[in-house]
């Protein structure tokens, strides 16, 4: 494996240490620590630069202890651990001043969408309540999506590939513009142009990459890459949300709800069978007063509001 890719691999271990993890993965970290003194030092550094930095102060959940028994460091002799120390000690310093500034994190409040332009000159749409931590440099450029959904229009490098990270899939630019979504444990990727190859991240177990092309999304989940094909109409009103809109095509009332949902802090709560009525038509993401109205004058739908919910029903 190359130095970059231990490098890289070695950041998404820590980023994902942020939102606590499983005991499977906890195995797996400790598998890959042990599995190469490399692994183990870039991992050591880049944990001892955020450390210093102050980037572990805002960790969700505290790292696991590992068991005595797989413990990695039982794997190091002394001599190689004094090697680690000292290195460190003495290029700490030299090591943090580099990656002080790499680590960039963007998010969203509810209901806000915003555009950023990454130090490589790649734009970055974020959708409501999404975050994003970033590492772009001269030498690599990495984001780790953390939560929502996030558009890239990538500026091309084809010696420094663009790489997403998101859940336990690894998104790669092959020069494009596509979204990611993270929605629990499930990715979805849309390629709006050129193509993206989605996999498993290094030293993982995983599906079979798979390589789309624009017009094509890839629904990622577990151990399945699911690839669809979709109408460059349908990619549109996908990607809608970018200029603060909602564009649905005759999708039931529960599903329109969701959506709204996810820009609102005052949520749909829809009852029985209206939950089957069929939507249709562009609509202002924030606005969800509107979008009542027209339930209620359209289509004759209670409305009642309950404080931070809106119930409605036939």
């Amino acid at each position: 494996m190359r130095a970059e890719d231990t490098e890289e691999l070695a950041s998404m271990w820590l980023a994902r240490e942020q939102g606590g993890l499983t005991p499977e993965e906890q195995k797996a970290l400790e598998d890959w620590l042990a599995g190469s003194s490399r692994n183990m030092v870039a991992y050591l550094r880049l944990r001892a630069a955020w450390e210093r930095a102050g980037r572990l102060a805002v960790l969700k959940a505290p790292m696991r202890p590992v068991p005595p028994q797989r413990s990695p460091w039982a794997k190091l002799r002394i001599p190689a651990f004094a090697a680690i120390v000292l290195g460190l000690i003495y290029g700490g310093n030299a090591y943090l001043e580099s990656t002080r500034d790499s680590f960039v994190v963007y998010s969203t409040k509810i209901g806000q969408t915003r555009a950023y332009q990454l130090a490589d000159g790649t734009r970055m749409d974020l959708n409501t309540n999404a975050r994003v931590r970033a590492n772009v440099t001269g030498r690599e450029r990495m984001v780790t999506l953390e939560s929502g959904e996030a558009f890239f229009d990538v500026t091309h490098d084809a010696r420094h590939p663009f790489v997403v990270f998101a859940g336990r899939r690894r998104i790669t630019d092959l020069g494009t513009k596509f979204s990611v979504l993270l929605n629990g444990e499930s990715v979805r990727v849309l390629v709006l142009e050129g193509q993206v190859r989605v996999e498993s991240p290094p030293g993982t177990t995983g599906p079979a990459p798979v390589v789309a092309g624009a017009g094509h999304i890839v629904v990622a989940q577990g151990m399945q890459n699911l690839l669809f094909a979709k109408p460059d109409s349908e990619v549109a009103k996908e990607l809608s949300w970018r200029n603060g809109m909602l564009t649905f095509d005759q999708s039931p009332l529960t599903e329109v709800a969701k959506e709204f949902n996810r820009y609102n802090s005052r949520h749909l709560v829809v009852e029985g069978n209206a939950g089957k009525i069929r939507i249709g038509g562009t609509f202002k993401a924030d606005n969800v007063d509107a979008f009542v109205l027209l339930l209620q004058r359209g289509f004759g739908l209670s409305v009642k509001n309950q404080g931070d919910k809106i119930v409605v029903s036939r």
